[in-house]
């Protein structure tokens, strides 16, 4: 028990951006941004002109956020394997592919429904624990390069769970299989380390020339695993899904920026840097998210701590870009650090552009309504920050609205 207190102290601070806040931070009360604004006039616009705004848009979220995307480079693959076939009591086949994505060495795992008939959709996942964890702890598996060692059955493991819930380390693939979706599992620390040190190195290696954040990267990581899918006739490109919780939310949303073969976002938890407003009063801000984790954003962004309104873009504009295809934004209603709030009101600020597209976009009157058949959602539950089994039930719920309807 001794332990488990002791990694419990230790996790909270540090293991996941948007751990709880015991307070409830001041909520603010700004009106809605038109996300169209700061770069092509306060007037009515477009399609047209929104197109064309784009490129421009995504620039300054480099300059003043993320940073430099690396170039699109193809991905090498070193070796695939069928690691079984019929696992999960008959549901998947497992297979693993060595690959490597600018000189560095990383393993993607894929879970196919086994009775599949014709092309699946597919839903990208990046984890915290490694493939290993994601696939229960199996000694078939390859261990990451970098992968943190969160065996299954220890005790650290256990209290991870404990803190972050049942699905923080391993999502429920027997459930995902049997709704038919296919899984790829990747670990992005294997391309950026997820600590300031090792990261900010790796990004100086990998990107010598401009500065970056390894959130733009773990994005860029998103892509080159759909160019693998992309090659295989089994996985359906008009039905790939990318997934990702914290930090990784925020990955699987800038992935869709940059890739329009990227049909849907599940971004859970994402907070600030990902689906809150840099602007908002409430949870996790600039100079905290940017002290804690100096390697996940471009150097710029931390220049706007305490500075907020001298930003020439905010979050609403990122989830604007991503239209007119689904996201689904997840909450808890005790995490306020990732401000879900202010995440509501950066998906009803998109709306104005998803409107360009003839799509309605967030059409829920409240946080409480969630929709998932909306072009644009949010889900909220009880309790904190992590992943848990309802957390899977809603975003199954937006996948099978929009790519199984």
């Amino acid at each position: 028990m001794r332990r488990v207190l002791i990694v419990l102290a230790i996790l909270l601070p540090l293991m996941l951006v948007g751990c709880v806040s015991m307070g409830l931070p001041k909520v603010s009360s700004r009106g809605i941004y038109d996300p169209a604004r700061p770069l092509i006039g306060p007037q009515a616009v477009s399609l047209e002109t929104w197109n064309g705004a784009r490129a421009g848009l995504v620039q300054a979220f480099e300059r003043e956020v993320y940073g430099a995307y690396p170039d699109a480079t193809q991905t090498e693959m070193l070796d695939h394997v069928v690691v079984e076939t019929g696992a999960f009591e008959g549901r998947g086949d497992i297979e693993e592919y060595r690959l490597a994505m600018a000189g560095r060495e990383t393993y993607l795992v894929t879970v196919t429904p086994t009775e599949a008939d014709g092309p699946v959709p597919t839903i990208i996942l990046q984890m915290f624990c490694g493939n290993r964890a994601a696939l229960g702890g199996r000694a078939d598996i390859t261990s990451s390069p970098n992968d943190p060692g969160c065996d299954p059955d220890s005790w650290f493991a256990g209290a991870i769970r404990m803190v972050f819930g049942r699905h923080i380390m391993e999502p429920p693939i027997a459930e995902i299989l049997d709704r038919g979706y296919a899984l790829a599992i990747i670990y992005p620390g294997d391309i950026v380390p997820d600590r300031s040190s090792s990261g900010l190195v790796a990004l100086e290696s990998m990107l010598p020339d401009t500065p970056s954040g390894a959130i733009t990267v773990w994005a860029w990581v998103y892509s080159r695993v759909i160019d693998v899918l992309d090659a295989d006739p089994r996985y359906d490109r008009e039905r790939t899904a990318v997934w990702g919780h914290s930090r990784n939310g925020k990955s699987a949303l800038l992935a869709a920026v940059y890739d329009p073969r990227v049909d849907l976002v599940i971004a859970h938890q994402a907070g600030t840097g990902g689906t809150t407003l840099s602007r908002s009063h409430a949870g996790e801000s600039i100079a905290q998210i940017t002290d804690s984790y100096p390697h996940w954003f471009s150097p710029a962004y931390a220049g706007f701590a305490g500075n907020e309104e001298a930003l020439s873009v905010d979050q609403h504009q990122l989830i604007a870009l991503a239209a007119p295809r689904p996201v689904l934004i997840g909450g808890a209603w005790r995490d306020q650090w990732s401000d879900p709030q202010d995440s509501f009101r950066a998906a009803r600020s998109a709306n104005p552009v998803y409107a360009l597209y003839g799509s309605e976009g967030l059409r829920q009157a409240d946080m409480s309504a969630y929709d998932p058949t909306a072009d644009l959602a949010l889900f909220m539950r009880g309790g904190l920050h992590g992943v848990q089994p309802s957390d899977w039930d809603n975003f199954l719920a937006f996948l099978d609205a929009h790519f199984q309807p």
